[in-house]
């Protein structure tokens, strides 16, 4: 797995499919940055924009492999333990961008008044993570080999996020709005949302893990 793991991260550097949703992230965190919010409301923020940049990188990566290559790495390591390696580095990607966005937001903003830092960064983290594995979990159902068309892939992430980000029964609402609300009321470590968006994001590489093998086996047999 190391190595499927290595392959994938180098891959992501050298096709450059990282920079748009990885510039459009930081762009977001940039702008926001004006020095007059709130630490956890700015936390918030950085986690929501997440979601849709997240995906985006997801199906970038997944989409990164040419047909041959894919193709070599299914005959040495089956087709599933190369898609979990695509659909994990965007992850650790998407938590790094959640440590450098904090760092950025404890620098400009201030924390809100007889709320330890530590207490709102700790949670403002804890909900960035949250976003993190919802858009790790729209990124692998929105990508092939579950949509393998580039319209249906756009467009269902678009309205993925969207969604994900204004019901009320999502965990990455649900976290963002606790980290929003941190200067009326004090910070909540997003506990709830993060137990809700583990098994969504255990479901949906599962998933797409699944449609792989099933994609893999399809095409062994038209081959043999």
């Amino acid at each position: 797995m190391r190595a499927l793991l290595r392959y994938q991260g180098a891959l992501l550097l050298r096709s450059q499919r990282w920079l748009p949703p990885v510039l459009l992230y930081v762009g977001l965190v940039a702008i926001s940055l004006d020095g007059q919010s709130q630490l956890g409301s700015q936390l918030g923020w950085n986690a929501a924009m997440l979601v849709p940049a997240l995906a985006w990188l997801t199906r970038a990566q997944l989409v990164a492999d040419p047909p041959a290559a894919r193709a070599c790495l299914a005959a040495a390591a089956g087709a599933r333990r190369p898609q979990y390696a695509a659909l994990a580095v965007p992850l650790a990607a998407g938590l790094l961008l959640v440590l450098l966005a904090a760092a950025g937001s404890v620098w400009a903003c201030p924390a809100p008044p007889g709320v330890p830092l530590a207490t709102v960064l700790g949670d403002g983290l804890a909900g960035g993570m949250v976003c993190s594995l919802t858009g790790s979990a729209l990124g692998a159902v929105c990508g092939p080999p579950l949509v393998r068309t580039t319209a249906g892939g756009v467009g269902a992430l678009v309205i993925g996020s969207v969604m994900l980000l204004v019901l009320s029964t999502s965990p990455a609402n649900a976290a963002v709005r606790e980290l929003l609300s941190s200067g009326r009321t004090g910070v909540r470590f997003p506990m709830l949302p993060l137990l809700a968006a583990l098994p969504l994001v255990a479901a949906c590489w599962w998933a797409s893990a699944w449609a792989a093998g099933r994609a893999g086996a399809a095409s062994g047999r038209e081959s043999g």
